[in-house]
């Protein structure tokens, strides 16, 4: 996976992710929603053939960054929870 941090400031980060499509973003940005101090994750996409960027917002106190990295730890997670549960099935 490539990304390109277009913005970063204390409470806001934008980031492009090259090459990836709605189910990995839309994953990513309803998991960073869950995190409370969190208070705009989404992504856009100008035209359907464009990379979507990604922009997150916090509260005071909260790093962007790091609800970023904290979504994609726990995405990986529910991905190796599915696979040893299929391994067991």
């Amino acid at each position: 996976m490539e990304i390109k941090i277009l913005e970063l400031k204390e409470d806001l980060v934008r980031i492009l992710f090259i090459g990836e499509g709605h189910t990995f973003m839309n994953a990513l940005s309803d998991e960073i929603l869950k995190d409370p101090q969190v208070d705009v994750a989404n992504y856009t996409s100008r035209f359907k053939f464009t990379d979507p960027i990604l922009t997150v917002t916090v509260k005071e106190g909260g790093d962007p960054v790091e609800a970023v990295l904290k979504a994609a730890r726990k995405i990986g997670e529910n991905c190796d929870n599915l696979k040893s549960e299929i391994i067991k099935a």
